[in-house]
């Protein structure tokens, strides 16, 4: 009996031994990679990503892998800790994990996130506008951008005659006060973004329409020789210079919130019609090759010059506009013209019109005289002392007495009906055209006077007259 008690104990320490025998010989439970410092940084001069981890350790000692995981899982069993996410965007978070994996898949799973910020650079896709600012030195490599912090510290830019088709990019000028981008070929122009602009030169493009509304600064547009079908100029209240001309398709313009308008071109446009009353500040007008029907500037007292040629006249008043120092006026169908209120004329041209008669009397200060093919039968300028240029060809004239404008330099009367010409007291005429007249005796204060390109009828003689 009491063997068996003492047996029984010594086969249960034996069964306990057995036990934790098979127990310590069984494998080690697989861990997961340790926790990693995963670190994601913006690079310096894109939208890219640049990620980059601390090795993982595992605790069981096998080989450790790495997956790269924005939006879908983008690599796998990579052995670097680098990694970069290409052309993510500006202005957006990212947010994504980096996950480490042994060879039994075991994860280990780091989050990482990053807020990318705004764009850095414009778009400059055009290569030729794109090299004149290299050569002007706002840009520095040909890559098809610019930094926008070199597009804000200019305010004046030329670009004029380089043969950009495409001005993308002016849009990160926001400084821009003066901005000259004529003689290309641009089809489009946004300069909406370019509210600090003074002043805006496009002419000789290809544009058929230009938004200026948000350029309120505006104070000098030039956007000639295009092909605009349409020009809003309600919000550009500063105003102070316009030249439209050469655009065909333009057919209207409207000029009443201009007020400050001084200086006007519109010629060789499709206007029928002009309204300035309301543009009293107007000094300079340019209309001609513009079939206007009827132009009234009697509301404009300070223009000073008024070019109108070409233009469809039959009639033209001037009589308001006291200030008026120079007038073109020619190829018209006039066949009066009063200047009698424009003392202070200087220059006239009116060439190629119906007048038989031009009263002078009253323009004592004129200097250069163009009346050419017209139906002049006389031509009084013995109050005109101050005149240096006449050319009165092809007229009617049977005598013309130029004794009195003694600092005449330039005379041409060909093709009249002349029978004399007497130059003894103008001493300082250098150019001379007298023939197709019938003169016989041109009268010099000496023959040294006469030049050798001086141009008469072979009938005519020089003569010295006292």
């Amino acid at each position: 009996m009491n063997n068996r008690i003492t047996f029984l104990p010594l086969l249960l320490l034996l069964g306990l031994l057995v036990f934790s025998c098979k127990k310590d010989d069984g494998p080690d439970p697989n861990l997961a990679p340790a926790i990693f410092t995963v670190t994601a940084k913006q690079a310096t001069t894109s939208s890219d990503v640049v990620l980059s981890w601390t090795r993982a350790k595992d605790p069981n000692g096998d080989p450790v892998t790495y997956a790269v995981v924005y939006k879908d899982t983008l690599a796998k069993n990579l052995s670097d800790t680098t990694f970069t996410l290409k052309n993510v965007g500006y202005g957006l978070t990212v947010t994504g994990s980096v996950i480490a994996f042994d060879n039994h898949k075991a994860a280990t799973p780091v989050a990482f996130n990053l807020t990318i910020g705004t764009n850095p650079y414009a778009d400059v896709p055009d290569a030729a506008f794109e090299q004149r600012l290299i050569d002007l030195r706002f840009d520095d490599t040909k890559d098809g951008k610019i930094l926008l912090s070199n597009a804000q510290k200019v305010t004046s830019l030329t670009v004029a005659s380089q043969g950009i088709s495409n001005l993308q990019g002016i849009e990160a000028f926001v400084n821009l006060t003066y901005l000259d981008c004529s003689s290309n070929q641009l089809t489009s122009l946004d300069v909406s973004k370019n509210t600090a602009l003074t002043e805006l030169i496009c002419s000789t493009n290809k544009l058929n329409s230009l938004d200026i509304r948000k350029n309120t600064a505006l104070v000098s547009l030039a956007c000639s020789n295009n092909s605009l079908n349409g020009l809003d100029l309600s919000q550009n209240a500063a105003l102070t210079q316009l030249n439209c001309s050469n655009n065909q398709a333009l057919t209207s313009l409207d000029l009443s919130n201009n007020i400050s308008l001084a200086r006007l071109s519109c010629s060789s446009t499709g206007l029928t019609r002009l309204d300035l009353t309301k543009n009293t500040s107007v000094q300079y007008l340019d209309y001609s090759f513009t079939k206007l029907n009827g132009l009234d500037i009697s509301h404009n007292p300070i223009l000073t010059e008024l070019n109108c040629s070409a233009a469809g006249l039959t009639s033209l008043d001037i009589t308001k506009n006291t200030a008026l120092t120079k007038l073109l006026c020619s190829y018209n169908q006039l066949s009066t013209l009063d200047l009698s209120k424009n003392t202070a004329l200087t220059s006239l041209d009116c060439e190629g019109n119906r007048l038989t008669k031009l009263d002078l009397s009253q323009n004592v200060v004129i200097s250069t005289l163009l009346c050419p093919n017209n139906q002049l039968t006389g031509l009084m300028l013995t109050t005109n002392t101050a005149l240096t240029e006449l050319n009165c060809y092809g007229n009617q004239l049977t005598s013309l007495d130029v004794t009195k404008n003694t600092i005449l330099s330039n005379l041409t009367c060909y093709d009249n009906q002349l029978t004399g010409l007497d130059l003894s007291r103008n001493t300082a005429l250098s150019f001379l055209r007298c023939e197709n007249n019938t003169i016989k005796t041109i009268c010099v204060y000496s023959l040294s006077q006469v030049k050798p390109f001086w141009q008469k009828d072979a009938s005519a003689a020089y003569q010295v007259c006292n």
